[in-house]
């Protein structure tokens, strides 16, 4: 249901999208559209994880790590012995080191992050361009996209849009596989 609600929210601002020929307007328009395709839900074939995020994050937790998301605090309950890792805040290049031991909290962004392995910039260029404004084929576009949980430092590595298609397979290729990130695909 909730798919259905964005794409026909899509339909209308692409339609007037298109149709728009000031700056401004199509700026805030093009925005618009891009947030609205952020809440799209990814289909579950099209979400993976790295191997090295699976490993922390069973070596850290018992929770599933398809259930938490961006400001989702995690519980270490699972942990033995204290382990030092490197915590992130927002964009930071580097993380600073801390100490977690078994029942200690973290936000899960500030060590995994969901990377756009098809970059919603690339999603919305090609509905805004190539794509007919109606329900399948915005469906089609979208269903593009796949979502990656990968660490934080993996992240740092995979750099924005360089290298990227609307391929899964070439972006793979061309990005995961030269940044030796493996996914559990």
């Amino acid at each position: 249901m909730r798919n259905k609600a964005i794409i026909e929210s899509l339909m209308c601002l692409l339609k007037y999208y298109k149709t728009v020929s000031d700056k401004v307007n199509k700026d805030s328009l093009h925005y618009l559209i891009g947030q609205t395709i952020r809440q799209y839900d990814i289909p579950k074939d099209n979400r993976h994880i790295s191997q090295a995020a699976q490993q922390l994050w069973d070596k850290l937790t018992t929770g599933n790590i398809s259930d938490y998301h961006y400001r989702n605090l995690v519980t270490c309950d699972k942990l033995t012995q204290p382990v030092t890792l490197s915590v992130f805040n927002g964009a930071e290049k580097n993380g600073k080191p801390k100490e977690f031991k078994k029942g200690d909290k973290f936000i899960f962004r500030e060590l995994f992050h969901e990377d756009h392995v098809i970059p919603v910039s690339l999603i919305l260029k090609e509905l805004a361009i190539n794509t007919p404004v109606n329900y399948s084929d915005i469906e089609n576009v979208l269903n593009k996209m796949h979502l990656c949980v990968v660490l934080k430092k993996e992240d740092k590595k995979l750099g924005r849009t360089a290298g990227r298609t609307l391929s899964f397979k070439e972006t793979i290729d061309n990005v995961y596989k030269k940044n030796n990130i493996i996914l559990n695909v």
